[in-house]
Protein backbone atom coordinates (compact mmCIF):
# COMPACT_ATOMS: atom_id res chain seq x y z
CA UNK A 1 0.00 0.00 0.00
CA UNK A 2 1.51 3.19 -1.20
CA UNK A 3 0.69 6.82 -0.07
CA UNK A 4 -0.41 9.62 -2.71
CA UNK A 5 3.73 10.19 -2.80
CA UNK A 6 4.78 6.40 -3.74
CA UNK A 7 6.35 6.04 -0.67
CA UNK A 8 5.31 2.95 1.59
CA UNK A 9 2.79 3.49 3.87
CA UNK A 10 3.87 0.80 7.45
CA UNK A 11 1.32 2.11 9.30
CA UNK A 12 -1.80 0.84 6.21
CA UNK A 13 0.71 -2.19 5.29
CA UNK A 14 0.03 -3.31 9.04
CA UNK A 15 -3.32 -2.60 9.08
CA UNK A 16 -3.87 -4.68 5.71
CA UNK A 17 -1.24 -7.32 7.42
CA UNK A 18 -3.74 -7.81 10.00
CA UNK A 19 -7.43 -8.18 8.22
CA UNK A 20 -5.39 -10.41 5.67
CA UNK A 21 -4.84 -12.48 9.07
CA UNK A 22 -7.94 -12.04 10.47
CA UNK A 23 -9.87 -13.51 6.64
CA UNK A 24 -12.45 -15.70 7.54
CA UNK A 25 -12.47 -15.34 11.42
CA UNK A 26 -15.02 -14.57 13.37
CA UNK A 27 -14.50 -10.99 14.30
CA UNK A 28 -15.79 -9.62 17.78
CA UNK A 29 -18.38 -7.03 18.03
CA UNK A 30 -16.53 -5.07 20.99
CA UNK A 31 -13.71 -4.29 17.72
CA UNK A 32 -16.73 -2.00 16.07
CA UNK A 33 -17.71 -0.20 19.39
CA UNK A 34 -15.96 2.87 20.80
CA UNK A 35 -13.44 1.59 23.13
CA UNK A 36 -12.87 5.67 24.29
CA UNK A 37 -9.37 5.21 23.01
CA UNK A 38 -8.26 8.69 21.16
CA UNK A 39 -8.76 8.85 17.50
CA UNK A 40 -5.70 8.37 14.86
CA UNK A 41 -4.70 10.63 12.46
CA UNK A 42 -6.88 11.15 9.60
CA UNK A 43 -10.18 9.54 11.61
CA UNK A 44 -11.44 12.72 12.29
CA UNK A 45 -13.58 14.82 9.97
CA UNK A 46 -11.86 17.49 8.94
CA UNK A 47 -13.06 21.03 10.47
CA UNK A 48 -11.93 23.48 7.92
CA UNK A 49 -10.74 23.76 4.36
CA UNK A 50 -7.36 21.86 3.43
CA UNK A 51 -3.67 23.16 4.31
CA UNK A 52 -2.35 25.50 2.02
CA UNK A 53 -5.51 25.62 -0.37
CA UNK A 54 -5.81 29.05 -0.36
CA UNK A 55 -9.64 28.73 1.14
CA UNK A 56 -11.09 29.74 4.55
CA UNK A 57 -12.00 27.89 7.21
CA UNK A 58 -15.46 26.00 6.78
CA UNK A 59 -18.29 26.19 8.94
CA UNK A 60 -20.14 22.25 9.77
CA UNK A 61 -23.72 22.32 9.63
CA UNK A 62 -26.47 19.34 10.91
CA UNK A 63 -29.87 18.92 8.55
CA UNK A 64 -32.76 16.58 9.22
CA UNK A 65 -33.07 14.53 5.64
CA UNK A 66 -35.55 11.79 5.33
CA UNK A 67 -34.12 9.78 2.63
CA UNK A 68 -36.08 11.53 0.43
CA UNK A 69 -35.89 14.18 -2.53
CA UNK A 70 -32.57 16.11 -2.27
CA UNK A 71 -30.14 16.55 0.48
CA UNK A 72 -31.22 19.91 2.34
CA UNK A 73 -29.24 22.84 2.14
CA UNK A 74 -28.97 25.35 5.19
CA UNK A 75 -30.78 28.81 3.86
CA UNK A 76 -27.04 30.11 5.22
CA UNK A 77 -25.57 28.32 2.51
CA UNK A 78 -27.81 29.44 0.28
CA UNK A 79 -27.68 33.54 1.30
CA UNK A 80 -24.28 33.59 1.23
CA UNK A 81 -23.92 31.74 -2.28
CA UNK A 82 -27.01 33.49 -4.09
CA UNK A 83 -24.05 34.99 -6.33
CA UNK A 84 -23.40 31.12 -7.65
CA UNK A 85 -27.14 30.70 -7.99
CA UNK A 86 -27.20 30.40 -12.08
CA UNK A 87 -29.65 28.13 -13.86
CA UNK A 88 -27.32 25.07 -14.48
CA UNK A 89 -27.74 21.34 -13.52
CA UNK A 90 -24.68 20.97 -12.07
CA UNK A 91 -25.19 23.76 -9.87
CA UNK A 92 -25.60 21.92 -6.49
CA UNK A 93 -26.64 25.17 -4.54
CA UNK A 94 -29.42 25.22 -7.60
CA UNK A 95 -32.62 24.84 -5.57
CA UNK A 96 -34.21 28.22 -6.65
CA UNK A 97 -36.81 28.18 -9.49
CA UNK A 98 -35.78 30.13 -12.72
CA UNK A 99 -36.15 33.97 -12.46
CA UNK A 100 -36.76 34.81 -15.92
CA UNK A 101 -38.82 33.42 -18.66
CA UNK A 102 -36.10 32.25 -21.02
CA UNK A 103 -35.02 30.04 -17.89
CA UNK A 104 -38.20 28.45 -17.24
CA UNK A 105 -38.14 27.85 -20.85
CA UNK A 106 -35.22 26.05 -20.86
CA UNK A 107 -36.17 23.72 -17.94
CA UNK A 108 -39.48 23.04 -19.99
CA UNK A 109 -37.26 21.96 -22.88
CA UNK A 110 -35.48 19.23 -21.19
CA UNK A 111 -38.93 18.29 -19.09
CA UNK A 112 -40.24 17.73 -22.61
CA UNK A 113 -37.75 15.67 -23.46
CA UNK A 114 -37.36 13.39 -21.23
CA UNK A 115 -40.93 12.83 -20.89
CA UNK A 116 -40.48 11.97 -24.20
CA UNK A 117 -38.07 9.18 -23.14
CA UNK A 118 -39.89 8.49 -20.10
CA UNK A 119 -43.67 8.48 -20.84
CA UNK A 120 -44.05 9.33 -16.77
CA UNK A 121 -46.46 12.04 -16.62
CA UNK A 122 -46.15 12.03 -12.76
CA UNK A 123 -42.61 13.16 -13.12
CA UNK A 124 -43.26 16.25 -15.18
CA UNK A 125 -45.95 16.96 -12.40
CA UNK A 126 -43.28 16.54 -9.94
CA UNK A 127 -41.27 18.76 -11.73
CA UNK A 128 -43.45 21.84 -12.62
CA UNK A 129 -43.96 21.92 -9.15
CA UNK A 130 -40.21 22.32 -8.28
CA UNK A 131 -40.23 24.98 -10.38
CA UNK A 132 -42.72 26.72 -8.61
CA UNK A 133 -43.99 28.90 -11.48
CA UNK A 134 -48.10 27.71 -12.41
CA UNK A 135 -48.46 30.95 -14.23
CA UNK A 136 -46.38 29.92 -16.91
CA UNK A 137 -47.62 26.49 -17.37
CA UNK A 138 -48.81 27.68 -20.66
CA UNK A 139 -45.14 27.77 -22.06
CA UNK A 140 -45.08 24.03 -21.25
CA UNK A 141 -48.11 23.35 -23.67
CA UNK A 142 -46.70 25.75 -26.34
CA UNK A 143 -42.91 24.33 -26.31
CA UNK A 144 -44.28 20.48 -26.08
CA UNK A 145 -46.03 20.92 -29.06
CA UNK A 146 -43.44 22.98 -31.20
CA UNK A 147 -40.77 19.87 -30.33
CA UNK A 148 -43.09 17.33 -30.88
CA UNK A 149 -43.71 18.69 -34.26
CA UNK A 150 -40.40 17.40 -35.42
CA UNK A 151 -40.74 13.59 -34.24
CA UNK A 152 -43.19 11.07 -34.79
CA UNK A 153 -46.84 10.15 -34.33
CA UNK A 154 -46.04 8.68 -30.81
CA UNK A 155 -44.37 11.54 -29.25
CA UNK A 156 -47.30 13.88 -30.66
CA UNK A 157 -49.72 11.23 -28.88
CA UNK A 158 -47.85 11.68 -25.66
CA UNK A 159 -47.71 15.55 -25.95
CA UNK A 160 -51.80 15.35 -26.00
CA UNK A 161 -52.02 12.80 -23.36
CA UNK A 162 -49.84 15.16 -21.04
CA UNK A 163 -52.04 18.43 -21.61
CA UNK A 164 -55.29 16.46 -21.14
CA UNK A 165 -53.66 14.98 -17.88
CA UNK A 166 -52.43 18.01 -16.77
CA UNK A 167 -55.47 19.96 -17.28
CA UNK A 168 -57.55 17.33 -15.24
CA UNK A 169 -55.57 17.99 -12.60
CA UNK A 170 -55.78 21.29 -12.35
CA UNK A 171 -52.39 21.99 -13.16
CA UNK A 172 -52.80 23.72 -16.92
CA UNK A 173 -55.55 26.00 -16.77
CA UNK A 174 -58.42 26.29 -20.10
CA UNK A 175 -57.07 29.55 -20.33
CA UNK A 176 -53.55 29.15 -20.23
CA UNK A 177 -54.34 26.24 -22.95
CA UNK A 178 -56.04 29.08 -24.94
CA UNK A 179 -53.03 31.14 -24.99
CA UNK A 180 -51.28 28.68 -25.91
CA UNK A 181 -53.01 27.97 -29.00
CA UNK A 182 -53.07 31.56 -29.52
CA UNK A 183 -49.14 31.91 -29.74
CA UNK A 184 -48.77 29.03 -31.96
CA UNK A 185 -51.73 29.91 -34.45
CA UNK A 186 -50.27 33.66 -34.67
CA UNK A 187 -46.91 31.94 -34.99
CA UNK A 188 -47.68 28.87 -37.73
CA UNK A 189 -45.90 30.37 -40.59
CA UNK A 190 -42.52 30.06 -38.88
CA UNK A 191 -42.98 26.85 -37.79
CA UNK A 192 -43.88 25.66 -41.07
CA UNK A 193 -40.55 26.78 -42.42
CA UNK A 194 -39.29 24.04 -40.14
CA UNK A 195 -41.69 21.72 -40.48
CA UNK A 196 -43.88 22.11 -44.04
CA UNK A 197 -47.32 19.92 -42.46
CA UNK A 198 -46.98 22.00 -39.13
CA UNK A 199 -50.24 23.44 -39.90
CA UNK A 200 -52.01 19.95 -40.20
CA UNK A 201 -50.59 18.82 -36.92
CA UNK A 202 -51.88 21.88 -35.56
CA UNK A 203 -55.27 21.44 -36.41
CA UNK A 204 -54.80 17.77 -34.92
CA UNK A 205 -53.21 19.02 -31.83
CA UNK A 206 -56.60 21.62 -31.48
CA UNK A 207 -59.44 19.09 -32.22
CA UNK A 208 -58.02 16.69 -29.65
CA UNK A 209 -57.39 19.37 -26.92
CA UNK A 210 -61.13 20.09 -27.30
CA UNK A 211 -62.52 16.63 -27.49
CA UNK A 212 -60.33 15.95 -24.32
CA UNK A 213 -61.92 19.49 -22.92
CA UNK A 214 -59.21 21.44 -22.76
CA UNK A 215 -60.79 23.94 -25.02
CA UNK A 216 -64.20 24.88 -25.90
CA UNK A 217 -65.08 23.85 -29.40
CA UNK A 218 -66.19 27.52 -29.60
CA UNK A 219 -62.85 28.15 -29.78
CA UNK A 220 -62.32 26.49 -33.22
CA UNK A 221 -66.10 26.96 -34.40
CA UNK A 222 -66.30 30.99 -33.62
CA UNK A 223 -62.46 31.68 -33.41
CA UNK A 224 -60.95 34.77 -31.27
CA UNK A 225 -59.20 37.59 -32.75
CA UNK A 226 -55.81 37.06 -33.62
CA UNK A 227 -52.99 39.93 -33.29
CA UNK A 228 -53.94 42.21 -35.92
CA UNK A 229 -50.44 43.41 -36.59
CA UNK A 230 -50.25 40.06 -38.08
CA UNK A 231 -49.14 39.61 -42.20
CA UNK A 232 -52.59 38.78 -44.18
CA UNK A 233 -50.50 35.45 -45.12
CA UNK A 234 -50.21 34.99 -41.71
CA UNK A 235 -53.71 35.45 -40.73
CA UNK A 236 -54.44 32.94 -43.72
CA UNK A 237 -52.80 30.11 -42.43
CA UNK A 238 -54.25 30.70 -38.94
CA UNK A 239 -57.48 30.80 -40.33
CA UNK A 240 -56.71 27.47 -42.72
CA UNK A 241 -55.59 25.83 -39.58
CA UNK A 242 -59.23 26.44 -37.91
CA UNK A 243 -61.38 25.07 -40.52
CA UNK A 244 -59.32 21.91 -40.89
CA UNK A 245 -59.54 21.74 -36.73
CA UNK A 246 -63.51 21.87 -37.14
CA UNK A 247 -63.74 19.60 -40.23
CA UNK A 248 -61.62 17.14 -37.86
CA UNK A 249 -63.72 17.88 -34.61
CA UNK A 250 -66.89 17.34 -36.38
CA UNK A 251 -65.80 13.97 -37.15
CA UNK A 252 -64.32 13.12 -34.08
CA UNK A 253 -67.45 13.89 -31.98
CA UNK A 254 -69.79 11.70 -34.31
CA UNK A 255 -69.93 9.29 -31.29
CA UNK A 256 -70.67 11.87 -28.67
CA UNK A 257 -73.21 13.57 -30.59
CA UNK A 258 -74.83 14.32 -34.32
CA UNK A 259 -72.30 15.55 -36.26
CA UNK A 260 -75.04 18.65 -36.97
CA UNK A 261 -75.37 19.17 -33.65
CA UNK A 262 -71.69 21.21 -33.90
CA UNK A 263 -73.32 23.42 -36.55
CA UNK A 264 -76.07 24.78 -34.01
CA UNK A 265 -75.18 28.40 -32.82
CA UNK A 266 -73.74 28.79 -29.22
CA UNK A 267 -76.51 30.61 -28.57
CA UNK A 268 -79.07 28.00 -29.50
CA UNK A 269 -77.03 25.65 -27.38
CA UNK A 270 -77.27 27.74 -24.34
CA UNK A 271 -80.88 28.13 -24.88
CA UNK A 272 -80.86 24.62 -24.59
CA UNK A 273 -79.20 23.84 -21.67
CA UNK A 274 -81.29 26.50 -20.24
CA UNK A 275 -84.88 24.82 -20.62
CA UNK A 276 -83.10 21.67 -19.47
CA UNK A 277 -81.93 22.88 -16.72
CA UNK A 278 -85.40 24.62 -15.90
CA UNK A 279 -86.81 21.21 -16.49
CA UNK A 280 -84.81 19.51 -13.81
CA UNK A 281 -85.57 21.88 -11.47
CA UNK A 282 -89.59 21.54 -11.18
CA UNK A 283 -89.43 17.47 -12.43
CA UNK A 284 -86.21 16.51 -10.39
CA UNK A 285 -85.67 13.65 -13.25
CA UNK A 286 -81.76 13.32 -13.51
CA UNK A 287 -82.55 10.61 -15.84
CA UNK A 288 -84.31 12.68 -18.43
CA UNK A 289 -81.29 15.25 -18.28
CA UNK A 290 -78.97 12.13 -19.11
CA UNK A 291 -81.17 10.76 -21.82
CA UNK A 292 -80.89 14.33 -23.51
CA UNK A 293 -77.19 14.95 -23.31
CA UNK A 294 -76.74 11.10 -25.01
CA UNK A 295 -79.00 12.10 -27.96
CA UNK A 296 -76.94 14.98 -28.52
CA UNK A 297 -79.11 18.14 -27.27
CA UNK A 298 -75.72 19.31 -25.54
CA UNK A 299 -72.44 17.22 -27.41
CA UNK A 300 -69.76 16.51 -25.19
CA UNK A 301 -67.01 19.41 -25.80
CA UNK A 302 -69.90 21.94 -24.38
CA UNK A 303 -71.67 19.96 -21.40
CA UNK A 304 -69.48 22.56 -18.88
CA UNK A 305 -72.16 24.98 -19.74
CA UNK A 306 -74.73 22.54 -17.79
CA UNK A 307 -72.47 22.97 -14.83
CA UNK A 308 -72.13 26.74 -15.11
CA UNK A 309 -75.82 27.57 -15.65
CA UNK A 310 -77.39 25.00 -13.66
CA UNK A 311 -75.04 26.54 -10.81
CA UNK A 312 -75.70 29.93 -12.02
CA UNK A 313 -79.58 29.46 -11.26
CA UNK A 314 -79.72 27.23 -8.45
CA UNK A 315 -77.65 30.03 -6.15
CA UNK A 316 -80.30 32.82 -7.79
CA UNK A 317 -82.93 30.82 -6.24
CA UNK A 318 -82.60 29.00 -2.66
CA UNK A 319 -80.96 25.82 -0.96
CA UNK A 320 -83.37 24.02 -2.66
CA UNK A 321 -82.11 24.24 -6.16
CA UNK A 322 -78.79 24.33 -5.14
CA UNK A 323 -78.95 20.58 -3.36
CA UNK A 324 -80.80 19.73 -6.64
CA UNK A 325 -77.89 21.02 -9.08
CA UNK A 326 -75.26 19.49 -6.51
CA UNK A 327 -77.29 15.80 -7.18
CA UNK A 328 -77.24 16.72 -10.19
CA UNK A 329 -73.80 16.65 -10.90
CA UNK A 330 -73.29 14.13 -8.75
CA UNK A 331 -75.64 11.57 -10.60
CA UNK A 332 -74.15 12.84 -14.26
CA UNK A 333 -70.69 12.50 -13.74
CA UNK A 334 -68.62 10.26 -15.86
CA UNK A 335 -69.39 9.31 -19.14
CA UNK A 336 -72.26 11.68 -19.61
CA UNK A 337 -70.59 14.79 -17.31
CA UNK A 338 -66.40 13.88 -17.30
CA UNK A 339 -64.08 15.11 -14.84
CA UNK A 340 -62.86 17.60 -17.36
CA UNK A 341 -66.25 19.25 -18.15
CA UNK A 342 -67.27 19.57 -14.41
CA UNK A 343 -63.63 21.24 -13.63
CA UNK A 344 -64.04 23.92 -16.85
CA UNK A 345 -67.65 24.73 -15.97
CA UNK A 346 -66.09 25.69 -12.40
CA UNK A 347 -63.41 27.43 -13.98
CA UNK A 348 -66.00 29.52 -15.91
CA UNK A 349 -67.77 29.92 -12.57
CA UNK A 350 -64.77 31.69 -10.45
CA UNK A 351 -64.15 33.92 -13.59
CA UNK A 352 -67.78 35.23 -13.63
CA UNK A 353 -68.44 35.31 -9.65
CA UNK A 354 -67.39 39.22 -9.21
CA UNK A 355 -70.40 39.94 -11.47
CA UNK A 356 -72.92 37.49 -10.22
CA UNK A 357 -72.24 39.04 -6.61
CA UNK A 358 -73.78 42.30 -8.15
CA UNK A 359 -77.37 40.33 -8.19
CA UNK A 360 -76.43 37.85 -5.38
CA UNK A 361 -73.89 39.33 -2.51
CA UNK A 362 -73.77 35.93 -1.33
CA UNK A 363 -72.81 34.00 -4.61
CA UNK A 364 -69.11 33.74 -3.71
CA UNK A 365 -70.18 31.96 -0.56
CA UNK A 366 -72.24 29.80 -2.49
CA UNK A 367 -70.44 29.11 -4.76
CA UNK A 368 -67.30 28.09 -2.36
CA UNK A 369 -70.09 25.56 -1.34
CA UNK A 370 -71.25 23.89 -4.41
CA UNK A 371 -67.15 23.47 -5.22
CA UNK A 372 -66.88 22.37 -1.95
CA UNK A 373 -69.75 19.79 -2.17
CA UNK A 374 -68.45 18.80 -5.83
CA UNK A 375 -65.22 18.05 -4.08
CA UNK A 376 -67.10 15.77 -1.45
CA UNK A 377 -68.87 14.06 -4.02
CA UNK A 378 -65.73 12.91 -5.43
CA UNK A 379 -66.61 14.81 -9.12
CA UNK A 380 -64.06 17.65 -8.70
CA UNK A 381 -60.47 16.99 -8.07
CA UNK A 382 -59.23 17.50 -4.05
CA UNK A 383 -56.55 19.73 -5.63
CA UNK A 384 -58.61 21.46 -7.59
CA UNK A 385 -58.83 24.61 -5.19
CA UNK A 386 -55.52 24.68 -4.16
CA UNK A 387 -54.74 24.80 -7.75
CA UNK A 388 -56.79 27.51 -9.13
CA UNK A 389 -55.30 29.51 -5.81
CA UNK A 390 -51.94 29.26 -6.73
CA UNK A 391 -52.65 29.94 -10.41
CA UNK A 392 -55.02 32.61 -10.59
CA UNK A 393 -54.22 36.06 -10.10
CA UNK A 394 -56.66 36.96 -7.40
CA UNK A 395 -56.46 39.31 -4.75
CA UNK A 396 -57.58 38.75 -1.44
CA UNK A 397 -60.70 41.33 -1.74
CA UNK A 398 -61.93 39.46 -5.40
CA UNK A 399 -65.15 37.32 -5.14
CA UNK A 400 -63.28 34.92 -6.64
CA UNK A 401 -60.42 34.38 -3.84
CA UNK A 402 -63.60 34.64 -1.26
CA UNK A 403 -64.91 32.06 -2.95
CA UNK A 404 -61.71 29.43 -3.36
CA UNK A 405 -61.34 30.29 0.47
CA UNK A 406 -64.27 29.28 1.76
CA UNK A 407 -64.53 26.15 -0.36
CA UNK A 408 -60.90 25.49 1.31
CA UNK A 409 -61.84 26.09 5.11
CA UNK A 410 -65.09 23.72 4.28
CA UNK A 411 -62.85 21.17 3.36
CA UNK A 412 -60.71 21.88 5.76
CA UNK A 413 -62.56 21.27 8.83
CA UNK A 414 -62.93 17.75 10.37
CA UNK A 415 -65.77 14.99 8.80
CA UNK A 416 -65.90 17.59 5.94
CA UNK A 417 -67.81 14.37 3.64
CA UNK A 418 -70.92 14.75 6.42
CA UNK A 419 -71.23 18.21 6.74
CA UNK A 420 -70.68 18.41 3.06
CA UNK A 421 -73.90 16.54 2.37
CA UNK A 422 -75.85 18.70 4.12
CA UNK A 423 -74.15 22.04 3.17
CA UNK A 424 -77.38 23.45 1.53
CA UNK A 425 -78.89 22.97 4.94
CA UNK A 426 -81.82 20.19 6.25
CA UNK A 427 -84.61 21.42 4.50
CA UNK A 428 -82.51 21.57 1.26
CA UNK A 429 -81.89 18.03 1.71
CA UNK A 430 -85.49 17.00 2.91
CA UNK A 431 -86.72 18.50 0.04
CA UNK A 432 -84.85 16.12 -2.37
CA UNK A 433 -84.49 13.36 -0.34
CA UNK A 434 -86.40 9.85 -0.65
CA UNK A 435 -88.63 8.45 1.85
CA UNK A 436 -86.04 6.20 3.25
CA UNK A 437 -83.70 9.23 3.72
CA UNK A 438 -86.08 11.18 5.50
CA UNK A 439 -87.09 7.95 7.74
CA UNK A 440 -83.42 8.23 8.63
CA UNK A 441 -83.20 11.59 9.26
CA UNK A 442 -85.85 11.35 11.72
CA UNK A 443 -83.97 8.52 12.92
CA UNK A 444 -80.95 10.39 13.69
CA UNK A 445 -83.56 13.59 15.34
CA UNK A 446 -85.10 10.77 18.24
CA UNK A 447 -81.69 8.79 18.92
CA UNK A 448 -80.33 12.51 19.66
CA UNK A 449 -83.26 13.54 21.55
CA UNK A 450 -83.00 10.75 23.74
CA UNK A 451 -79.53 11.17 24.66
CA UNK A 452 -79.22 15.15 24.85
CA UNK A 453 -82.64 15.42 26.05
CA UNK A 454 -82.91 18.50 24.62
CA UNK A 455 -86.24 19.16 23.69
CA UNK A 456 -85.72 22.70 21.98
CA UNK A 457 -83.32 21.22 19.50
CA UNK A 458 -85.27 18.41 18.12
CA UNK A 459 -88.00 20.23 18.11
CA UNK A 460 -85.79 23.36 15.65
CA UNK A 461 -84.24 20.03 13.72
CA UNK A 462 -87.83 18.83 13.23
CA UNK A 463 -88.87 22.09 11.90
CA UNK A 464 -85.92 22.43 9.86
CA UNK A 465 -86.80 19.91 7.68
CA UNK A 466 -90.33 20.99 6.37
CA UNK A 467 -91.81 18.07 5.59
CA UNK A 468 -95.03 18.36 7.43
CA UNK A 469 -96.86 15.18 5.50
CA UNK A 470 -94.28 12.96 7.21
CA UNK A 471 -94.51 14.14 10.87
CA UNK A 472 -96.76 10.74 11.65
CA UNK A 473 -93.60 8.85 10.95
CA UNK A 474 -91.68 11.09 13.30
CA UNK A 475 -93.98 10.49 16.18
CA UNK A 476 -94.31 6.36 15.51
CA UNK A 477 -90.41 6.34 15.75
CA UNK A 478 -90.80 8.63 18.74
CA UNK A 479 -93.33 6.62 20.54
CA UNK A 480 -91.87 2.97 19.59
CA UNK A 481 -88.75 3.82 21.34
CA UNK A 482 -90.51 4.97 24.48
CA UNK A 483 -92.87 1.80 24.51
CA UNK A 484 -89.67 -0.50 24.40
CA UNK A 485 -87.47 2.08 26.56
CA UNK A 486 -87.97 3.15 30.11
CA UNK A 487 -90.35 4.87 32.02
CA UNK A 488 -88.16 7.76 31.74
CA UNK A 489 -88.07 7.58 28.09
CA UNK A 490 -91.96 7.30 28.22
CA UNK A 491 -92.08 10.51 30.07
CA UNK A 492 -89.46 11.81 27.58
CA UNK A 493 -91.67 11.16 24.40
CA UNK A 494 -94.67 12.54 26.05
CA UNK A 495 -92.47 16.32 26.98
CA UNK A 496 -91.56 16.66 23.53
CA UNK A 497 -95.12 15.33 22.13
CA UNK A 498 -96.73 18.32 23.70
CA UNK A 499 -93.44 21.23 23.08
CA UNK A 500 -94.63 20.01 19.69
CA UNK A 501 -98.23 19.80 19.75
CA UNK A 502 -99.65 22.11 22.08
CA UNK A 503 -96.53 24.72 22.83
CA UNK A 504 -97.02 27.23 25.31
CA UNK A 505 -96.15 30.12 22.87
CA UNK A 506 -96.16 29.98 18.88
CA UNK A 507 -97.31 27.96 16.00
CA UNK A 508 -97.38 24.07 16.78
CA UNK A 509 -94.93 22.16 14.93
CA UNK A 510 -96.59 19.13 14.43
CA UNK A 511 -100.29 18.32 14.10
CA UNK A 512 -102.40 16.59 16.61
CA UNK A 513 -103.82 14.58 13.80
CA UNK A 514 -100.07 13.41 13.00
CA UNK A 515 -99.64 12.28 16.36
CA UNK A 516 -103.28 10.35 16.40
CA UNK A 517 -102.28 8.78 12.97
CA UNK A 518 -98.87 7.32 14.80
CA UNK A 519 -100.84 6.13 17.74
CA UNK A 520 -102.60 4.49 15.03
CA UNK A 521 -100.13 2.69 13.44
CA UNK A 522 -98.98 1.50 16.33
CA UNK A 523 -101.78 -0.29 17.21
CA UNK A 524 -101.95 -1.82 14.09
CA UNK A 525 -98.21 -2.91 14.71
CA UNK A 526 -98.78 -4.48 18.54
CA UNK A 527 -98.10 -8.10 17.19
CA UNK A 528 -94.57 -7.25 16.15
CA UNK A 529 -94.46 -4.83 19.32
CA UNK A 530 -94.94 -7.55 21.53
CA UNK A 531 -92.23 -9.71 20.33
CA UNK A 532 -89.34 -7.13 22.15
CA UNK A 533 -91.60 -6.15 24.38
CA UNK A 534 -94.69 -8.69 26.11
CA UNK A 535 -96.53 -5.47 27.69
CA UNK A 536 -96.49 -3.48 25.48
CA UNK A 537 -100.29 -2.60 24.43
CA UNK A 538 -100.57 -1.98 28.58
CA UNK A 539 -97.94 0.31 27.50
CA UNK A 540 -98.86 2.42 24.67
CA UNK A 541 -102.85 2.08 26.19
CA UNK A 542 -101.35 4.23 29.45
CA UNK A 543 -99.29 6.73 26.84
CA UNK A 544 -102.17 7.36 24.55
CA UNK A 545 -104.60 8.47 27.91
CA UNK A 546 -101.73 10.47 29.01
CA UNK A 547 -101.70 12.19 25.52
CA UNK A 548 -105.80 12.73 25.40
CA UNK A 549 -105.83 13.80 29.27
CA UNK A 550 -103.38 16.44 28.12
CA UNK A 551 -105.03 17.58 25.17
CA UNK A 552 -102.29 16.12 22.34
CA UNK A 553 -104.90 14.25 20.63
CA UNK A 554 -107.79 15.46 18.21
CA UNK A 555 -111.27 15.42 20.72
Amino acid sequence: VRDRGGLACPEHSSRLDYHTAMAGRAIPLAQFLDDGSAPRDGDELPSASSAGSGAKNGTKYTVAWDGSGPLPIPDEVLKANEHLTTFNATNPLYTQPPATLEEFKAKVNVLVLEYFDSADVMEVIRQLEELRMPRQHDQLVRRSIILSLERSDREREMVAVLISSLHVRRIVSSQQVFDAFIALLETATDLMLDTPTADQMLAHFLADAALDGCLTPTFILEPPPLNVKLAPEAVAVANAILADAAKRLREGTAIAAPTESLSVPLDVVKKNIESLVAEYLQAADVGEVARRLREGHVHLPLRHEVIKRGVRVAIQRGPKECESISRMISALYGSTLPAAEIARGFEALIEEVADLSLDVPRAPRLLGNFIARAVADDVLAISFVQQALRTGPYKEDDAAYSALQHAKALLAMGHSGARMARVWGPRAVAANATVDEIKAMFGDIVDEYYISRDRAEAQRALAELAVPAYHHEFSKKLLRRAVEGTPTERQLALDLTTDLTNPKAGEPVMSKDSLALAFDRLNFSLTDLRLDTPNADVILAEMQASATAAGLLPS
